[in-house]
């Protein structure tokens, strides 16, 4: 799949920002509705732009999270980042889920190799082969596994101790169950052919940025969103140009 009807896609940004129609918190004004007539349809966005739908899914969940006087500008750099018909950006959503794995906060070293084999996975796909079944179950297990963590943070958290031992471990719980949610959405992808791995690229930079554990984890999170925007957009720029479609 390649972007197509690119000028198209420039004078529709370009309207909707100058109109001021531009809003987090309303299909009629959020990064989809912009771009697919007020409604709910990265699939309208896919046909007519050639934009995959992982795309339209993990720039609408990050258009949502970042203040609301920086949302208009990153939907008006969007088109920018595409720069011409014939990308191809089949490759970015999984490019993009790796590097928020890479992105999450130190954790032990048994719960990094969990999430490593996740980010081979990721790598993988983001590199046009194939996750082998084996492997991916590997993951699927070694993941599930891990997420015994928080059994023990839970039955911790009564003791002034343990508690503080428990947020201390916080980090790792939180990464584990980023990691999960990126196995769960490589097999939906895997299942349906029509993935949903931005709502785990959105949750796993969610929770990373809780992992912090600051006093100001707003900053945290709202640091991660802008993060996640210029990862998206470099991302984007640098995807291949061809001439004809695979």
């Amino acid at each position: 799949m390649l972007t197509r009807n690119f000028h198209q896609l420039q004078a529709e940004v370009a309207a909707h920002v100058i109109a001021d129609r531009v809003a987090q918190g309303s299909y009629k004004t959020c990064f989809i509705g912009c771009l697919s007539g007020g409604v709910n349809n990265p699939k309208y966005i896919e046909q007519e732009y050639g934009i995959p739908r992982i795309i339209s899914r993990i720039a609408e969940s990050i258009f949502e999270a970042l203040p609301w006087s920086e949302a208009p500008s990153f939907f008006a750099a969007f088109p920018e980042s595409i720069g011409c018909d014939g990308k191809d950006l089949s490759r970015v959503g999984w490019q993009f889920l790796a590097a928020e794995l890479r992105a999450l906060p130190t954790v032990p070293a048994s719960v990094q190799a969990v999430i490593d084999l996740v980010i081979q996975g990721m790598d993988l796909l983001a590199e046009g082969k194939e996750w082998s079944s084996e492997a991916f179950e590997t993951a699927d297990a070694a993941v599930r596994a891990a997420r015994g963590i928080g059994a023990a943070v839970r039955a911790a958290r009564g003791i002034g101790a343990a508690v503080r031992a428990a947020r201390g471990t916080g980090a790792a719980v939180r990464a584990v169950r980023a990691a999960r949610d990126a196995v769960d959405a490589a097999k939906a992808a895997r299942d349906t052919r029509d993935t949903m791995a931005a709502w785990a690229a959105a949750s796993a930079a969610e929770k990373a940025a809780w992992a912090a554990y600051s006093a100001d984890v707003y900053n945290a999170v709202i640091a991660t969103r802008r993060r996640q925007r210029d990862t998206l957009l470099q991302l984007i720029k640098e995807a291949p140009v061809t001439t004809q479609e695979n």
